[in-house]
């Protein structure tokens, strides 16, 4: 590999990594409830980019919050002990 081609291939792999790492910061002031404006002055993402984060980030705690939500009610449902077990804790 030629001394151009591998500064090129570094020059890209840091420029991803930054993208990636203002991707991170853009989630995370999300998170926080700052507001889209702010996020795109701050980042210098592009307002339909921190928008894609904003959707993607609603979508994945909903998911979350359906996961826990049909954990517990199988639970709750659930029998935990059989007859002659729950009969004997009864008197205790």
């Amino acid at each position: 590999m030629t001394k151009a081609i591998r500064n090129q291939s570094l020059r890209e792999a840091w420029e991803q990594g930054w993208q990636q790492g203002l991707t991170q910061v853009a989630q995370n002031m999300l998170r926080e409830g700052i507001d889209l404006a702010l996020v795109v002055k701050l980042t210098g993402l592009s307002l339909e980019t921190v928008q894609n984060l904003q959707v993607s980030d609603v979508d994945d705690s909903q998911i979350l919050i359906k996961d826990f939500l049909e954990l517990s009610e199988s639970s709750l449902s659930k029998v935990w002990l059989d007859p002659e077990e729950d009969e004997a804790w009864k008197d205790l």
